[in-house]
């Protein structure tokens, strides 16, 4: 592959390469969202904040607040315009009134144009790809995947 010229001489044990490679991959697919989402007028913290909610329906504030990495009044306020432009719901639960819960309008999860492009992005990736390489691919993150779950126990 020619993007494995691209890595750091340093990157001789294995180990290093594949952090290095997984956080290149996942800089990549983000910056190429947030592009796509600027061209809809969203921020990087509103897009992070509407694939969290789609990620994790019915969310409070507290979760959104870790999942950005971000304090709870920036999201707040970051929730705020979501809510002005029809795109978050706030919701009270009838049996906890102390917490509010947020998630995505049906109207926004309709005509999500995000979740398209999120989708298209790989699809566009793996046009071209042989079976054997988009085996090779899911045998990799299928082995990693199960690392990473057997390490969480």
């Amino acid at each position: 592959m020619d993007q494995m010229s691209e890595l750091p001489q340093s990157l001789n044990d294995p180990t290093e390469r594949v952090v290095f490679l997984f956080k290149a991959i996942q800089k990549i697919y983000k910056d190429q969202l947030y592009k796509k989402s600027r061209q809809f007028g969203f921020t990087g913290p509103q897009i992070g904040l509407i694939i969290g909610l789609h990620k994790n329906p019915f969310s409070t504030l507290n979760d959104m607040s870790e999942w950005l990495g971000l304090s709870k009044s920036t999201v707040s306020g970051i929730v705020d315009r979501l809510v002005r432009q029809g795109i978050v719901i706030r919701e009270v639960p009838e049996d906890n009134r102390r917490i509010v819960k947020l998630s995505l309008s049906p109207e926004f999860q309709k005509n999500n144009i995000i979740k398209d492009f999120m989708n298209e992005f790989i699809t566009e990736i793996f046009r071209d790809l042989s079976n054997e390489d988009l085996d090779k691919i899911t045998i990799g993150l299928e082995l990693l995947f199960e690392l990473v779950k057997r390490a969480e126990k």
